[in-house]
Order: C-alpha cells, then structure tokens, then sequence
C-alpha cells in the first residue's frame, strides 16, 4: 500500500521525532494519498462485481434503447417477435382490458367502415332507381330477361367500379405460394396451383422475349378480371381485379409489398419451404381487397327529370352543327377555287341530296372541273359538272393557246403585251417564214412581232451546216493551183451548200458561206496574206 512506502520522519538530520500512529500522521496520509485509496478500492469492487448492477442497468437502458432505435432498425426487429407474443398472451389472459384500450380507436373505425360500405350501397341503388325508367334502365331490363339474371345483379355489375377479389404473395425464387386472401363469399380454385400458373407465366414472356434482368410481365388479361404482379426482391404480390382499377390501386400494391418484406424480413430469410411463419401477412394482404362501385349523383328532382334528355339531345344537336359547318366551309372552299381557276366561269352552285352541282362555262384549257374538288373534303363521284366550251380571254390562255396554235420552238421565248405576242431568242427561218405568213393568228392576239428572234437554221440542217464547216482544202505549198483533188472537194461542199439553199428557200431571208484563206509560216507576211487571198479566189 502507499503508506507503507512513506519514509519515516525522524530521519538523521532532523531534530525531534514522528510518532506514525500519531492522529496527526493519519490526517497527513489522508490529505496526500486519500483520493487515490478511494479510486482504487471502487475500480477493486467493480472488478470483483465483474457486470453491471440493477441500479447502474436502469439508468443506462432508456439511453440505450433510444440511441440504438435512432442508428437503425435491428432493435425493432429484434423485440417485434416478443412484442407480439407479449401481446397475444395479454389478450388471451385479459381480453377486457385490450378491449377497454382500443376501444376509443376501433369503434371510430368500424363505424366509418359500416358509413362509407351503407354510403356506396345507398348510391348504387340510387343509380338503380335513376335508370329504372331511362333507357339505360330499359337495357338492363332487357339484358336481366334475356340472360335470367336477377335484375338487382345487373345493376350491381353495371354500378361495379372495380373489385380486388384475389390477391397472392408468391416467393420470388421459387415460385411457391406464401400467402392468398380472398372474399369469403368468393369461390376460389386451387391457390397454389394459380401461383404456379403465374409464375409460369412470367417465365415464358421473360424466355420468350428476352426480358432484361429484372423484366416481368406486370399486367394481364383473363376476361373480364386483370392480374396485376408487382415485384420484390424476395416476393411478388399479385392482385387480380374486375373492372377497371385507378393506378392508385398498383401504388398500393407497391406499398404493401415493401411493408411486408420490412415486416417479414426474418421469415424471407429463413424459408426453405415452410409457408406457415408467412400467416402472419394475411391481414396485410387483406387490406388490399376492396369494392368500388358507382358514386354517381342521386336522383334529381322531378322538375329537373328533363335534364337527362335535355345533355344527350344538346350533345347530338352541337356534334350535328359541327358537322354542317364543317360541309358548308369545305363547300365554299370548293365554290372559290372555281370562281379563281382562268378558263372557267361558274354560272350555277348547288348542293341537293349530298350531291355537288356546278354547270358554266370552260376553256379547252382549263382542268377539268371535278379535278378542282378536293377527295378529302367531297367525294369526286358525287359531284357532277355540265360546264359549256368557251374561249376565254385570260391572259395565261391565250398565251398557252398561242403556244400550241404557233407550234413555237424550244428555244424561243414567247411573252404577251396587251394584244401582240412577242418573240425573243432563236428561231428556224422555215418557222419564221411560215409565222409570219399566217392569214390568221389565234384568238386574243392581234398582232405577232418577230423583230427580236434571230433566225437560224433548221433543226434538220444544223448537222449539215456542221460538217461544211469541218470540211478543209489543201493546196499544195505556195500555190493556189486548182488541183483535180482541189475541184472535187469544192465540189462536195457546193452540193451541200445548194441542199441547204433549197430547204431555206424562204422569202426576205439569205443564207450566206464565208470562206477563209490561211497560208502557211514560210515567206514573208505579205506573201503570206496574198497566196491567202488568191486561194480564196480559187475557190
């Protein structure tokens, strides 16, 4: 211990002596080694206790629970099995007071519960009396004497919004049926052998079209009923419905599916085949299933009865109005392209038993009159056209006119001024000649100016002006002596020159042939340009 490694007082050196039994002594060894004696004989007691006492546990459990609660859920996990047994033991040994607790919860619910069902009941039926004595009502009448259904039923089944009848947990990975709820009043076929269906099913359409991992087939038909499947890493929830479901209904569905595998995250866990520990999803699952009927307005009054006469009618008579404006503007579309189209005069425009009748006047020229109706606004069968021949004075056929009457060329530019056709460009003399000539010109000209063609050969002969122009005679160096060779090529080109002569005989037009003399680089210029000439000459 710390005081018995204390030297003594009275060491030599010191007068008088210490007395380690003294009071005094023991206030000193109090005072200097007092806190450490304390520290060490609680840590010994610690030690020798080896665990926490009930005293220290309590203070030390809320702490830990609520920093344990607030990192994750394994806590919750971890007491939900002992909650729930805690629980149903209480119930099962004192019913009263679990009923006594909850009863400010459940009577609440249970009687917005029986509110809401009698609310739907009430409407339905009040949608059965509306339609008891509309034609509606009448149809369904009908429908309940032809088939020998009641006619109760058939106002439930057309007041039926939609209805989750069936609803199956199925696991993931082995396709095995879990759990399956359904209405008791409900007839249901085997469950497990409709999971094994389903799951075939998302098999084949993941083998049959490649799905992606991950893909599945997330809504079907049978009938009348829909499935839908939404998936889950450890389970699939599968709904099946009649009617026609809001997509709030596939949101549900999801929230439930994620619910389960956060509530039965130890089952999913451990299952090897046992669907029993899955019991516990039933009145999870259950939630689900529900019935939706028609919340249509109650009955009107009496004086108001002609309200549902008066919508239907309005809607024919507005869908009606629609329709006959539409016919009357694609009818006065069809009027203005005749009156704008050139060559055409509309005398007379009717409509008479779906048929569209014109009748005027039309140019030669002018497209026909049943090619004017658009077949998207009027069929063409149904128009019918007595349109009289007429020349007409438009400016765009008369020059079309001209152009077919004048057989005018290719390369000659026609334009009209007032009432004379003018000419531009090239044109063949043998055209020009026999224009110019005519006795009479088409209707709406009055005269023909063919002072800015220019007159050139015809068509036919270009080739042979061509090969005249190609033709060369020689001469023999320094000499402009008319050879025999000479003579006979001069004589080639003349016949082909006077064949020119003869097919342009034209009056007021001359064809003309220039000659060209060249000489060689010998001799001086001079020389050079004479010997040129003399050949010239020659020729």
């Amino acid at each position: 211990m710390l005081d018995d490694q204390i030297a003594p007082l009275d060491a030599p050196g010191l007068t008088g002596g210490f007395d380690p039994a003294s009071a005094e002594f023991a206030e000193l060894r109090e005072l200097l080694v007092g806190p450490e004696r304390r520290k060490l004989a609680e840590l010994e007691r610690r030690l020798d206790a080896s665990g926490l006492v009930p005293e220290e546990l309590a203070e030390l459990l809320p702490e830990a629970i609520a920093l344990r609660a607030g990192r994750d859920r394994k806590l919750a996990r971890a007491l939900a099995p002992t909650v729930q047994s805690a629980i149903s033991e209480s119930v099962r040994r004192n019913p009263q007071e679990i009923a006594i607790a909850i009863f400010p919860v459940l009577g609440p619910a249970i009687r917005k519960a029986i509110a809401e069902t009698m609310a739907a009941l009430v409407k339905s039926m009040n949608a059965a009396i509306e339609h008891s004595l509309s034609v509606q009502g009448l149809k369904w009448r009908l429908e309940s004497w032809r088939t020998g259904v009641p006619y109760a039923q058939i106002v439930i089944r057309h007041a039926l919004i939609y209805r989750v009848e069936q609803v199956f947990l199925i696991h993931t990975q082995t396709g095995l049926l879990l759990a399956h709820v359904a209405p008791p009043e409900l007839k249901v076929a085997d469950a497990d052998l409709i999971s094994g269906m389903l799951t075939a099913i998302q098999d084949f359409v993941a083998d049959s079209f490649k799905q992606e991992e991950g893909g599945k087939l997330r809504t079907f038909s049978v009938g009348e009923l829909t499935v839908f499947v939404e998936q889950g890493p450890q389970a699939a929830i599968a709904a099946v419905v009649r009617g026609q479901a809001p997509d709030s209904l596939i949101e549900r569905l999801q929230a439930t599916l994620e619910g389960l595998h956060f509530q039965l995250a130890r089952q999913f866990a451990e299952f090897h085949g046992d669907a029993a520990p899955f019991d516990a999803a039933r009145p999870t699952l259950e939630t689900c299933l529900e019935t939706v009927v028609s919340t249509q307005r109650p009955g009107q009054h009496p004086r108001t009865a002609w309200l549902y006469w008066a919508v239907p009618i309005g809607l024919v008579l507005i869908v009606w109005g629609g329709f006959t404006i539409r016919a009357h503007r694609r009818w006065e579309r069809a009027v203005a392209r005749f009156r704008a189209e050139p060559g055409i005069v509309l005398v007379q425009a009717e409509r008479k038993g779906g048929m569209w009748l014109f009748s005027g006047l039309r140019d030669p020229l002018a497209p026909e009159p049943t090619s004017l109706v658009d077949r998207t606004e009027h069929d063409p069968s149904k128009v019918s056209a007595d349109f009289r021949p007429f020349l007409s004075l438009d400016p765009k056929l008369v020059l079309e006119r001209a152009r077919r009457a004048l057989a005018v060329p290719s390369g000659t530019a026609a334009e009209l001024r007032a009432d004379s056709l003018v000419f531009q460009g090239k044109a063949p003399v043998d055209w020009l000649a026999r224009v110019s000539s005519l006795p009479i010109l088409p209707p709406g000209l009055s005269h023909l100016d063919l002072s800015r063609a220019e007159p050139a050969l015809p068509a036919a002969l270009v080739p042979l002006a061509r090969e005249i122009e190609g033709r060369r005679i020689l001469f023999a160096i320094g000499s402009a002596e008319v050879t025999p060779s000479v003579r006979n090529e001069v004589a080639v080109i003349a016949a082909d020159f006077l064949r020119i002569l003869a097919a342009t005989a034209a009056p007021g037009y001359r064809i003309e042939i220039e000659l060209v003399g060249r000489a060689d680089t010998t001799g001086s210029d001079a020389a050079n340009q004479a010997l040129s000439q003399w050949r010239v000459e020659a020729v």
